[in-house]
């Protein structure tokens, strides 16, 4: 499969034509398609690969976009995007890091890996169920049709006939005073 290429025409405005792209200036998009061998030389130079190169500029360039709106036209979005661009490459490559090092791992060590999950799930079973033991009847009870049931908002009313509003203040209540015993537990 081949890329296509990226020719200097390239318009970066969206579909539709005038209007539809969101306030950015003919300058801004310039700006955009003018740093673009910038990032992909970024890209490059971090990985060695102009395929992964070209997903840092596209990527990069991706999100500039997106938040044009935010960016004050008075300040060089040069080096917010050579910024963007190296915190893109370093999260690409903790990705493929952690993709690469968890499958050796699963290959050397996944009974050893299956034993210490197994464990540290019973505990936070135990540990979950002391937290909701603090919790009022009501509260677990929503709870459980929440998360044991996998009920959404709407259907939760339907069973307690508890209005929607009051079923997400509950439930938020709910998750407070979990998240609040684990801590004072030293769990989280």
């Amino acid at each position: 499969m081949t890329k296509p290429q990226h020719d200097s025409h390239l318009s970066l405005s969206a579909p539709g034509g005038e209007g539809s792209g969101g306030g950015a200036s003919p300058a801004f998009e310039a700006s955009l398609l003018a740093l673009r061998p910038c990032l992909v030389g970024i890209g490059r130079d971090f990985f060695g690969d102009a395929d992964r190169a070209e997903d840092v500029a596209q990527e990069t360039l991706m999100r500039l976009w997106v938040m044009r709106d935010r960016i004050d036209p008075a300040v060089p979005v040069r080096p917010l995007a050579v910024r963007m661009a190296k915190n893109i490459c370093i999260s690409m490559w903790r990705h493929e890091r952690k993709t690469v090092h968890g499958a050796a791992e699963d290959d050397v060590g996944g009974k050893t890996a299956e034993a210490a999950s197994g464990m540290e799930d019973s505990d936070n079973a135990r540990l979950l169920t002391l937290a909701m033991d603090r919790l009022t009847a009501g509260e677990q009870r929503l709870m459980r049709l929440r998360n044991e049931e996998n009920m959404d908002i709407g259907q939760i009313t339907a069973v307690t006939g508890i209005a929607p509003r009051s079923v997400s203040v509950m439930l938020s209540r709910a998750r407070h005073k979990i998240i609040e015993a684990l801590k004072k537990g030293g769990h989280l």
